[in-house]
């Protein structure tokens, strides 16, 4: 990726938060982790808020055996819509994963993959019915505030605690995707698993 994400976070740090937007003292510790090259730092225990909930300590992927190979549905959180063509992005990813090597992934066309918006009514009772979500993580400029925006909703609406992150191709685990996961973890008890290398 060629953009500067720590740029990226101290204008939008420099902007101030609004009510939507992630609050000022998380926006600093990233610019802070992004400049140190993502080297943890301490953090004041003031700007630490306790996870909702434990983190479960079991894999966020379970493996997939012959007998569910077939029936898996891998509920998506965070795509543009719902239509065939935002959904066939996650297919797409599966693939490249499948091609990679992770096994757990099997066929990726055998995945039924259904986009859910975040406004969803039945997102609480659908997080206790189905096992595989995943949150999708673009790759512009604004996918920090997104993501962040995301997992706030999901905390707050009562949604799954385990996501496993999908992205477009090419997106590193440096940058985005570790500020995302740590943002989940930290502030909302949520589970956000990255496979990027």
């Amino acid at each position: 990726m060629g953009w500067d994400q720590a740029a990226g976070l101290r204008q939008w740090a420099a902007k101030g938060a609004s009510q939507e937007d992630c609050p000022a003292y998380v926006a600093e510790m990233l610019v802070e982790l992004a400049a140190a090259g993502g080297a943890s730092k301490p953090r004041p225990q003031a700007a630490v808020k306790p996870p909702a909930k434990p983190a479960p300590s079991t894999a966020a992927v379970p493996p997939r055996t012959a007998r569910n190979a077939q029936e898996a549905t891998l509920m998506v959180l965070g795509l543009p819509g719902t239509a065939e063509r935002h959904t066939a992005r996650v297919t797409e990813v599966l693939e490249c994963w499948a091609r990679e090597g992770r096994r757990w992934v099997g066929n990726p066309r055998a995945w039924s993959v259904v986009a859910l918006p975040i406004s969803s009514p039945h997102l609480s009772v659908l997080a206790a019915q189905q096992s595989h979500w995943a949150l999708w993580v673009d790759d512009d400029l604004e996918a920090f505030r997104r993501g962040y925006r995301m997992l706030r909703q999901i905390a707050e609406r009562g949604g799954p605690q385990r996501l496993i992150a999908v992205h477009p191709p090419g997106v590193g685990r440096q940058g985005l995707l570790s500020n995302l996961q740590y943002v989940a973890q930290d502030y909302f008890g949520i589970e956000l698993l990255v496979l990027a290398r």
